[in-house]
């Protein structure tokens, strides 16, 4: 396309594709249709094209409910006779009792408050505070407190109509795409030039060969979707049809179901209801849902049982990572051992201390330090494993009309469906073969580098340098050891795809790992697990612990920030304190009002005293942004939460599309490590206990010199610690 030359989408394009998809479903999936979905196709195929432009139009927005008043096209002139004639095919209908939190969610937040206004007073409970509520709070309330039908009598509420996507559309959908999808957006995108889609292969396979396997796998995606959106009545509701969700001899299906009541007994746990979840997770003998019975029958004391379940699952695990908890929580709570294995790998970690400066990105401050003591060392985590997977068997992955089922199919359902290996064997094992070869892996990259260029894909991406660790890694491995990474990721990819080590050295000519935790880090199972793996492999895999420095000469920047409300995405800061130490001591400060562009909230101007009035004639964020950057310079950011004051001045910056890196320091979770047993961790609860002066709370300079203050007793803590430390890495 030449420069500067916009493309222009057809008058009728929306209609093309809907066109364009079922004219491909029906090609290629005509079998895994159900007759509910044979019909919708005649009966759109038979309207006119008024009638089907509206229709598209609808199914293309969010939603299944719709106000008459919002639907407007140029194209469809007659548009009341379009809604009739649907209505009559039952492609439209009248909104329904069951259509009531869609039907709120469609009028206006203003709306919605006068409807709780007019609510009687008595036997309503627990109203939302109008003025500050979000839409979907009092959505909620009216569910609970207000009658469908007496919504529906509004005057131009009533002026509805509704879609049934789910009969026939959403399945069309998913066939097409794979996954739960809105409308046919992408589409619009590819013709835009802006979502590139595969070149080359214009033969497809269905995505499923069999139409039971189909029906369960689309049930399935939308469980998934009802379970997230789902309050504490249906999540019952859910629970008690269990017996009726599909069970299909396939083993995606299978992993699907074992998924779904996992995500269900999750969901019910967070509604306070644990016993349901306990009945549900005992449903399954699959993990993480295992582990979570054995948690909640020892919460309820039963021993015995719990005693059970874990020798069952030691001895027939559903995967490393269950055999990893049961073996530890059997251990810890009826053997003798204290600590479990994450614990104690984690314990016996080499300690590796770096400058503070680097808090940010541990990582990379890892790396630049390996570097200097002359090690060739790449930041890679899972990445290089799918990149080296990818260039491996990329043939396979990508070319193969039976892994990829459409033009915008970027990763291939085998991989998901853990049938790669079954379907692929010969021409895996070929490959891993070849990997053996001098030079085969350089040749390798560049085929896909020339492949990727017409066949996008969501697993390995165009990147130089991590190209050219992907070709050491396979040439500097001990022998054998990528093919047996390679073939189990080919078993199981999504078993084993995540969890690799952070880092990877090449030390004369070998290849080892190194996983980083800084202070607080957890080592995870699934990253114990691949340790483990990584090492039968024959690879030599080590756990490093990160431990700051202190550097009496490291510059520290103690932010605080005033704003007009709590999500930084639409409130606005109206004022930055800011001070400056180093050894001890505040060395300067810098603070500002900030004009945000809008009048103040009142419970603002009630906590802060700052009013409309100051900042008529303070400065815009813009106007200070470079004078901040400029004191900020290179030092470590500190906050009470931290991650409050440092979001909101990022947001701002991003606002004028400027980025703000910094490392940063939370004396929240730094007081919580090293002064525990306070009642309270908030600002003036900690200046009560340490005797910190704080005159003016909640305004931005001096809270920033009690952070200050209160930073300073951290460090001297972090000095006593460090003094007691067991000593530096060591290579």
């Amino acid at each position: 396309m030449p420069k500067g030359r916009q493309i222009e989408l057809r008058k009728f394009y929306y209609l093309d594709h809907f066109n364009e998809l079922i004219d491909f479903v029906t090609v290629n999936s005509g079998f895994l249709l159900d007759t509910i979905h044979v019909e919708f196709i005649e009966r759109f195929r038979g309207l006119g094209k008024e009638d089907q432009c509206l229709f598209v139009r609808l199914a293309n927005r969010k939603g299944r409910v719709f106000r008459l008043k919002h639907i407007k096209y140029e194209e469809i002139p007659n548009l009341g006779e379009s809604i009739t004639r649907l209505k009559e095919t039952g492609m439209l209908r009248d909104p329904q009792e069951g259509d009531h939190a869609e039907f709120l969610g469609c009028i206006s937040r203003k709306e919605l408050v006068d409807l709780i206004k007019a609510l009687p007073n008595d036997g309503v409970e627990g109203k939302p505070k109008l003025g500050s509520a979000a839409k979907s709070e009092l959505i909620s309330f009216l569910q609970k407190f207000s009658d469908f039908w007496s919504l529906a009598s509004l005057e131009d509420a009533s002026q509805a109509i509704v879609i049934d996507r789910g009969q026939a559309l959403d399945y069309l959908l998913f066939l097409y795409f794979g996954r739960l999808k809105d409308g046919l957006g992408d589409f619009a995108l590819r013709d835009l030039g802006i979502l590139k889609t595969r070149q080359g292969i214009r033969e497809f396979q269905a995505r499923f060969k069999v139409r039971e396997v189909a029906l369960a796998a689309y049930f399935y995606q939308k469980l998934s979707n009802e379970i997230y959106h789902a309050d504490p009545a249906k999540l019952l509701s859910l629970a008690a049809g269990i017996q009726d969700w599909p069970v299909v001899d396939d083993y995606e299906i299978s992993s699907k179901r074992h998924r779904s009541i996992y995500r269900l007994g999750r969901a019910l746990e967070r509604n306070g209801l644990g016993c349901r979840a306990l009945a549900v997770y005992l449903l399954t003998d699959q993990f993480p849902a295992t582990e979570r019975a054995v948690r909640l029958l020892h919460q309820a004391g039963k021993s015995k049982a719990v005693a059970a379940k874990l020798r069952q699952m030691i001895e027939d695990p559903s995967c490393d990572e269950e055999l990893i908890f049961a073996e530890d929580f059997y251990e810890r709570k009826f053997g003798k051992r204290k600590v479990g294995r994450l614990t104690e790998l984690l314990r016996h970690a080499k300690v590796l201390v770096l400058d503070e400066s680097g808090r940010e990105y541990p990582e990379s401050a890892a790396v630049s330090f390996l570097e200097r003591e002359g090690l060739q060392v790449r930041h890679v985590e899972n990445a290089i494993w799918s990149q080296l997977f990818g260039v491996v068997f990329w043939e396979a992955l990508f070319e193969n009309p039976l892994s990829i089922h459409s033009d915008f199919d970027r990763f291939p359902k085998s991989l998901g469906a853990g049938t790669f290996y079954s379907e692929n064997d010969g021409f895996v094992e070929s490959q891993l073969i070849q990997l053996r070869i001098p030079g085969w892996i350089s040749a390798r990259v560049e085929l896909v580098l020339a492949r990727m260029e017409e066949i996008p894909n969501s697993l390995v991406f165009s990147e130089v340098e991590l190209f050219e660790w992907v070709v050491r890694m396979a040439e500097c491995s001990p022998p054998g050891a990528s093919e047996t990474v390679l073939r189990e990721m080919a078993k199981d990819f999504r078993g084993n795809r995540s969890g690799f080590p952070d880092l990877v050295i090449c030390d004369d000519g070998r290849i080892r790992f190194i996983e980083i935790k800084t202070e607080g880090d957890q080592i995870q199972r699934h990253q114990l697990a691949q340790i483990e793996r990584l090492r039968r492999a024959g690879y030599d895999v080590e756990v490093a612990r990160i431990q700051w420095s202190l550097d009496p000469q490291q510059i520290y920047v103690v932010v605080d920030v005033e704003t007009t409300g709590g999500n930084p995405e639409s409130n606005r800061v109206i004022e930055i304190g800011a001070v400056k130490v180093q050894d001890g001591e505040v060395i300067d400060q810098w603070s500002s009002l900030i004009n945000p562009g809008g009048k103040i909230p009142r419970m603002i101007v009630q906590l802060t005293g700052i009013t409309d009035e100051l900042l008529a004639v303070a400065p815009r964020f813009s106007e200070i942004a470079e004078e901040f950057r400029a004191f900020l310079g290179g030092a470590v950011f500190v906050g009470h939460r931290v991650t409050f004051d440092f979001g909101f001045i990022k947001e701002e910056y991003r606002r004028i599309n400027q980025d703000l890196r910094a490392p940063t320091f939370c004396t929240v979770v730094e007081t919580r490590r090293h002064f525990p047993g306070f009642t309270s961790y908030g600002l003036a609860n900690l200046c009560q206990e340490f005797g910190i002066e704080l005159t003016s709370h909640h305004r931005a300079l001096c809270d920033a010199r009690a952070t200050a203050e209160i930073l300073f007793k951290i460090n001297q803590k972090r000095r006593e610690s460090l003094t007691n430390s067991e000593g530096n890495y060591s290579e």
